[in-house]
């Protein structure tokens, strides 16, 4: 497949044009509550992998083998950088579920993985292409001592992005639901009918808090400072900005720039978020228009001048906790630009290329901001790869071989 386009473009647009009104999957009906939380028989194997020790550990979700990559933060920079294990992941040994991103606990006793219940090249059955899922998805969680599942609750199609509130106690999952518009849309509804929902969920007990209709295909997901906002990317080509301090959250759309497109016909693509941690403004990448548009938390207005302008497809970056400096990882190139927020200025690049990354898809930095360790998600088909970028010198010091199609990378903090 061409990686100048999303993978699963060519499903959706086969589903747009031809799809079978009789198979297609009811959309908007919620299941009994017995079909509500967990999963009735998870397969519950655990590893014998040794625990995190004082340094740290590095998960990385590989969607299409079902397992995670597991790297000890400290051989980061070393000899020793390597996969220390990969592990199943998943409710059924025998079937692709495609876990998608994780969220650690702040204490870093436990880890939650998305499964979005997809399979390349499926879309006969209730498995597809990502986004294109009929099947439910799940959250579940991971001891991080022995990567054993001790819970899990039942989602709607196709979950996208889990982010953890900062005491550990809510989860909010967003759910990337491609197939929804395609469906609503050859049925001539309209686009508040392609609308996704929030899912936010109790990371203590596992059972679903509310469910926030919020917009087409929802994706990535940050919360305020203050965790009383939500704001999240929408394929839709804008931003949704939830209230979650009111009793019933509301949802307020701002379209990412002007002339902007729907939901069927997207012209921007918003896919990820990256926050400032020191302004709170949230950097919107945009992958059809190869921008990374802000939004202004105080007045909820796009700041269409501070756009800033990339090669490819921009995805996940990461804020030095000063704000100073943003690294944005972008495809097509496969290159990690370093940008000067405050006047939205390309400093420099670090290429990635070379040292063997094929569609890089997120950056997350070491606590010491030293090392920005970044996913490259291969080509689908064989081993992705995790690699560590000096951030100060531009050079790839270490890169790790992992599984298939990785799609996130983060941080399980250590046990003292």
């Amino acid at each position: 497949m061409s990686h100048r386009t999303p993978w699963w473009m060519p499903a959706l647009a086969l589903l747009m044009a031809g799809c079978d009104e009789n198979s297609a999957r009811v959309v908007g009906v919620t299941p009994p509550d017995g079909l509500d939380y967990a999963h009735e028989e998870p397969w519950r194997e655990g590893t014998f992998i040794p625990p995190p020790g004082p340094g740290g550990r590095i998960l990385v979700t590989n969607s299409l083998d079902d397992t995670l990559s597991l790297v000890e933060l400290a051989t980061v920079g070393t000899p020793d950088f390597r996969e220390l294990a990969r592990v199943p992941v998943g409710l059924n040994p025998v079937e692709l579920e495609g876990p998608h991103h994780t969220a650690v606990s702040p204490a870093g006793d436990f880890y939650y993985v998305g499964i979005s219940n997809y399979v390349p090249g499926g879309g006969s059955g209730p498995h597809g292409a990502h986004g294109t899922g009929a099947d439910d998805g799940y959250c579940l969680k991971l001891d991080a001592r022995d990567n054993r599942l001790v819970g899990s609750v039942r989602v709607n199609p196709n979950p996208g992005d889990v982010v953890i509130s900062a005491d550990g106690s809510t989860l909010y999952q967003t759910h990337f639901d491609t197939l929804k518009i395609a469906e609503m849309a050859r049925q001539g509804r309209p686009e508040s009918d392609m609308n996704a929902n929030l899912a936010i969920i109790d990371a203590r007990t596992m059972t679903r808090k509310a469910m926030v209709e919020v917009c087409p295909a929802p994706h990535a997901v940050r919360l305020s400072a203050d965790e009383r906002t939500a704001y999240i990317a929408c394929w839709s080509d804008e931003v949704a900005i939830v209230d979650l301090a009111e009793a019933s959250p509301t949802v307020t759309l701002v379209k990412v720039a002007a002339g902007s497109g729907s939901a069927v016909a997207p012209r921007h693509q918003p896919y990820a978020l990256t926050q400032s941690p020191t302004t709170g403004e949230v950097w919107v990448s945009s992958m059809a228009s190869r921008q990374v548009h802000v939004l202004n938390p105080q007045t909820r207005t796009m700041m269409h001048e501070r756009a800033v302008p990339l090669r490819g497809p921009p995805m996940f970056g990461a804020f030095t906790a000063d704000g100073r400096t943003l690294y944005m990882p972008y495809q097509l190139v496969d290159a990690l630009a370093v940008i000067d927020p405050e006047t939205g200025t390309v400093l420099r690049e670090v290429q990635l290329a070379d040292a063997g990354c094929l569609n890089v898809h997120q950056v997350t930095l070491t606590p010491d901001e030293r090392i920005g360790l970044v996913v490259c998600e291969g080509d689908h088909v064989g081993p992705g790869t995790l690699h560590a970028v000096d951030l100060t010198e531009g050079t790839v010091v270490g890169t790790v071989e992992v599984g298939i199609f990785p799609d996130s990378v983060s941080i399980l903090r250590g046990q003292p």
